[in-house]
């Protein structure tokens, strides 16, 4: 049976990705370019899977179970933890941002709770946003995200 809906645009949107990826001067060279591309790529074939208080897994994603799972595919271990992840990179501009770089924001009503994002470059991000809600990619700019944006981190070099 062919692919329906989300995974349909999940499918579509990772192949237009992938073309984008190709002439992108910004992913950094050998490896990093390497890591870079198979988080990314790992990352957006998950989108329209739900979303899982601690899921890790294709079953379903919290914000940090996604970073996990899409650098442990790229060979890198990270921590299922936005707190312990925002802790194990180095602080960058936004506008340093690369593909494969994570996003930080605080919620409105909780701000010692943090969420995190995969950067994927043109303004674009895929996060696992909330219960009741599916992996998806958003614009860095729809609301409510840029009042709670806290900054970025790299973790591949």
């Amino acid at each position: 049976m062919p692919p329906r809906g989300p995974r349909l645009y999940a499918l579509a949107l990772l192949l237009a990705l992938a073309a984008l990826l190709q002439g992108c001067a910004n992913m950094g060279s050998g490896q990093e370019k390497v890591a870079r591309q198979a988080i990314i790529e790992t990352a957006l074939g998950q989108v329209g899977r739900p979303y899982r208080y601690g899921g890790d897994t294709p079953e379903g994603f919290d914000c940090s179970g996604l970073v996990a799972y899409s650098y442990a595919e790229a060979g890198i271990q990270v921590p299922h933890s936005t707190a312990a992840l925002r802790k194990a990179g180095s602080r960058i501009d936004l506008d340093e941002a690369r593909p494969g770089d994570l996003l930080f924001y605080r919620f409105e009503h909780s701000p010692n709770a943090l969420h995190v994002a995969i950067y994927l470059g043109h303004g674009k991000m895929v996060h696992a946003p909330a219960r009741g809600k599916e992996v998806s990619v958003i614009h860095l700019d729809d609301t409510p995200w840029p009042d709670r944006f806290l900054g970025a981190e790299r973790l591949v070099r």
